[in-house]
């Protein structure tokens, strides 16, 4: 526990240092924003018919918010880029002589780093687009809760599925190439641009035995009371399932992988 309040710290204090790069963040933020509700807008009043019994307002809410959850569950920052950085310089070797479990650091790291972006890149936008914007609300207290537990899991999914993905460096040294792969399924999946339900029923039930679809549709879904009833503890025990096997073929892997290391520069 102090070693994730040293890490949450230290976010903190490397948020508050880069004052113009928060900034610029915000502006960025907000720009996306405006853009994301005025193209659902724009398709709402083209075609409401396709939304089903999604109104307005809580598709943008959805989109809204997904585009401020990105700051938390996003494959710009995490253990894929940790690890490719210390394979590549040769640090990887100073991680494994700390008297620290590896894959424990990455998860008490980040997810102190993840607390200190919640602060600063979440809550603020937040409470801003609901004073500028006609966003939608948690119908009760119950189901703000049902999505905090499931933001959690999300995070987690989002932080062992970086991780699997960074192990390609221990082969490649690199990730650049893989990235937007990885970047343009995780966007496709994962449902935080365009819900699933709007996909085709086909490509809806492939996409529902994906651990991508946990990450934000679930969550998202369950803020603006599209899942509801016994759906919502469903899905999230289906995130709790996701984020127990994702750990497992972590530690398998990772247990396999650290023993042949090939290590540049250092």
């Amino acid at each position: 526990m102090q070693l994730f309040w040293m890490f949450s710290r230290q976010g903190f204090l490397n948020l508050s240092a880069y004052r113009l790069n928060f900034w610029s963040e915000m502006f960025a933020l907000f720009v996306q924003v405006f853009v994301v509700m005025t193209l659902w807008r724009v398709l709402y009043g083209q075609a409401p018919h396709i939304f089903g019994s999604v109104t307005l307002e809580a598709m943008i809410t959805y989109a809204v918010m997904g585009m401020i959850l990105d700051r938390i569950l996003t494959t710009e920052i995490g253990p894929h880029q940790y690890l490719a950085n210390q394979i590549k310089t040769g640090m990887i070797t100073n991680d494994l002589l700390r008297p620290v479990d590896f894959p424990s650091h990455m998860l008490l790291r980040f997810s102190g780093e993840t607390m200190a972006r919640i602060v600063f890149y979440v809550i603020p936008p937040t409470v801003a687009a609901y004073l500028l914007f006609d966003l939608t609300e948690p119908g009760s207290i119950g189901q703000f809760g049902w999505f905090l537990l499931s933001l959690v899991f999300s995070w987690l999914i989002l932080f062992f599925c970086n991780f699997l993905f960074g192990f390609i460096s221990f082969k490649t040294m690199d990730l650049v190439g893989f990235f937007f792969v990885y970047w343009a399924m995780f966007r496709f999946l994962s449902g935080q641009l365009i819900p699933l339900w709007l996909y085709p029923e086909w490509m809806q039930k492939i996409i529902l035995w994906l651990p991508f679809q946990a990450i934000f549709y679930t969550p998202l879904s369950i803020y603006v009371g599209k899942l509801g009833g016994d759906a919502v503890w469903q899905a999230v025990l289906q995130q709790a399932v996701w984020s127990v096997v994702l750990y497992a073929i972590v530690r398998l892997l990772w247990t396999k992988v650290h023993r042949q290391l090939v290590v540049q520069g250092g």
